[in-house]
């Protein structure tokens, strides 16, 4: 064991590796450690041995003529680790990437809220070469954060190997990769990094003051045709050499106030490297250049208008919209798979063509297919005598599920203020009804958040109606201050879209119903606990993006767990956001909401196709609860090629002001 003035590390000596370290200033005693596997494991090498001295612990590997060296050092305020690989051969030795692999096991893992809260954190990842570093968070309030600060070598990429029967509810432990390295016989390579405890909130401090330090980050990360790429870098060492390029041309600079600046304006759509140098540091970032917003909107909504919805009437999917296989350029429809029906998620084109005729009303091809898909669920999945919505064609009861029934009264509600006929909120009514006696008190949907529902309802003239769901919504928001951030679990133990309603759905009761500041008070701690899901790397797949690590399995093609960055439902945090921005005051959730919801854009292409999530992982191995292999590596670092829920990005953006909301 050895201790410092702000964790305690415990070695594993069977192993040469480290089996705990807690944080001594931590009353649960969380390992921030802990995994299948052990922390500094070197993938695919022999154990030789470990041996320790003072404040020292040194083990060594072998991997055929590869030799591993690492040395652990114990200061005052943090632990360097320094890996000293080693060609003892009389060869050249080749890594390509993904061919060197340290596990990394921050404890991100989803056993329950009430132990998710207490003793788990959020491991937000950034490999960037040179400038690289792991910002980890406890789930739940805590004064001291951790975060792993290289500061020699460069990492590429990182991996995750997850356990097969946890299904959604493990992250997975975590392998850092070096970048592709040539080692000559004789010679090493050296990657060292640290591990520093620090106040909550000083991440970025705390990163500069790591020797060769570095802090870059974008105005926007995604910008559209027209506009520019602002970047900001921070370091010790702008004296020094400095180069920038993006694909492969020199970009301008200026040193201002202690910063390295650029300003670009893209000339091509998509994603945008940009390569750095000062001194003898390496590494790169990215942004993404959309095309103008309506734009995109206007090829999106076109496709999937013609190639999209069922346009055959002898099938019962007839006037449904359809998952798009990308590869296969078919629409696609699974019975069985229930995120690839045309059902739940799936909605969310049609909310989209919904929201595109009420902008639009001259649309005559939108409106025709929004009539045909009212027609559909008429007749497939709603019932309108009891407000039930089934979960697929036929009005099965053994389908019903109440997220769908969440999003069906979202639908509604856009078809009253498209056509103003207050059956829709007749039927508004009967569905909430309906979602309350069916446990809804207790569930945390996030199709609608009701206190609009009500507004119309009440302004339509069904007084009695909106008194009554008045009262079932306030039951609703109070039975969600009373419990708190010990959230019950839904169809993932504990997760961003259980966080957001808990913040979104009392935030819109104050915004229109009861401005109570005891319910702005318990929304701020929601907030927190939802906003520690969100990370802050320069990446626009990846900054103000929640973690999501199963959406690519449920509604993919490819069907591989692993962290998707983005995925829609990253959205409903920007609305969290925009919502308690909207009745706190505080303009920085505005901002936040903005980046989130721009950096989801990367999921719509050009040509109008799109993706349901980007599996962001360089490769994720599916293994079972004693180590071995259930499901050998799979590679990442892909758009899915299905189309299936992504819309609900357009959607959102829609609801909270189109462009403006961008802007």
């Amino acid at each position: 064991m050895m201790q410092n003035n702000f964790f305690t590390i415990e070695f594993n000596p069977e192993t040469g590796t480290i089996r705990s370290l807690v944080i001594n200033n931590d009353p649960d005693r969380m390992n921030w450690v802990e995994g299948l596997f052990s922390w500094g494991l070197p993938v695919g090498f022999e154990f030789v041995g470990m041996k320790s001295a003072d404040n020292e612990v040194r083990s060594c590997y072998r991997q055929e003529t590869l030799e591993l060296e690492v040395i652990r050092t114990l200061e005052a305020d943090r632990l360097t680790e320094r890996y000293i690989y080693r060609n003892t051969g009389y060869y050249d030795l080749y890594f390509q990437r993904g061919g060197l692999g340290i596990y990394a096991t921050f404890n991100d893992s989803y056993p329950a809220s009430d132990i998710c809260i207490r003793k788990r954190c959020h491991a937000h990842i950034w490999c960037g070469g040179g400038h690289s570093y792991i910002h980890a968070r406890k789930m739940g309030p805590f004064p001291t954060e951790l975060a792993l600060i290289l500061t020699h070598g460069s990492l590429d990429s990182y991996s995750v190997e997850r356990i097969e029967q946890e299904m959604s509810n493990d992250r997975g432990d975590f392998v850092l990769h070096p970048s592709p390295c040539h080692l000559l016989p004789g010679s090493e390579m050296v990657l060292e990094w640290q591990l520093a405890a620090f106040p909550e909130g000083k991440f970025q401090e705390t990163l500069l003051a790591a020797e060769n330090g570095v802090w870059a980050e974008f105005a926007q990360e995604t910008v559209f045709e027209g506009e520019k790429f602002e970047i900001s870098v921070e370091s010790r060492h702008l004296k020094d050499k400095i180069a920038v390029s993006c694909r492969g041309e020199d970009v301008p600079y200026q040193i201002r106030d202690g910063r390295l600046l650029v300003e670009y304006t893209p000339e091509t759509l998509g994603e945008h490297r940009f390569d750095f140098q000062i001194g003898e540091k390496q590494f790169h970032i990215y942004g993404y250049c959309s095309r103008q917003f309506e734009e995109l909107l206007e090829k999106r909504v076109r496709f999937i208008l013609k190639h999209q919805q069922m346009k055959d009437p002898r099938s019962p999917l007839y006037g449904a919209f359809m998952i798009y296989d990308n590869e296969e350029h078919s629409p696609y429809y699974n019975y069985i798979w229930r995120d690839h029906n045309t059902s739940g998620e799936r909605g969310n084109m049609g909310l989209l063509v919904c929201r595109w005729v009420q902008m639009h009303p001259e649309d005559t091809e939108a409106r025709e297919a929004l009539e045909l898909y009212e027609q559909y669920l008429l007749r497939e999945t709603y019932e309108v005598e009891t407000g039930i919505v089934h979960g697929d064609i036929g009005k099965h009861s053994c389908r019903v599920r109440l997220y769908n029934t969440a999003g069906l009264i979202n639908f509604w509600l856009e078809l009253h203020r498209l056509k103003k006929d207050i059956k829709y909120l007749k039927w508004v009514v009967r569905s909430i009804r309906l979602f309350y006696s069916s446990g809804g008190i207790r569930f945390y949907p996030n199709g609608t958040l009701f206190s609009d529902a009500i507004d119309m309802i009440r302004e339509a003239g069904l007084a009695a109606d909106a008194d009554e769901l008045t009262e079932l919504l306030r039951k609703h928001v109070t039975q969600i201050r009373t419990i708190g951030i010990c959230y019950p679990p839904h169809e993932v133990h504990f997760e961003q879209t259980i966080a957001t309603p808990a913040v979104a759905i009392p935030a819109a009761f104050h915004d229109r119903i009861d401005p109570d500041p005891e319910i702005l008070r318990d929304v701020t701690v929601q907030l927190d606990v939802l906003s520690r899901f969100s990370g802050d790397q320069p990446d626009y797949r990846l900054n103000e993006i929640p973690i999501r690590h199963w959406d690519e399995f449920w509604f993919g093609k490819r069907r591989l767990y692993g962290d998707t960055f983005p995925h829609y439902l990253s959205c409903l945090t920007a609305r969290a956001y925009w919502l308690y921005g909207r009745i706190s005051g505080e303009s920085v959730y505005r901002e936040k909401a903005r980046k989130c919801l721009r950096n989801c854009l990367c999921v719509f292409f050009p040509d109008g196709t799109a993706s349901c999530a980007y599996l962001y992982p360089f490769s994720v191995t599916m293994r079972n609860p004693d180590g071995s292999v259930h499901t050998p590596a799979r590679r990442g670092e892909f758009f899915d090629p299905f189309a299936n829920d992504q819309d609900g990005v357009l959607y959102m953006i829609l609801r909270l002001g189109g462009l403006d909301a961008l802007l």
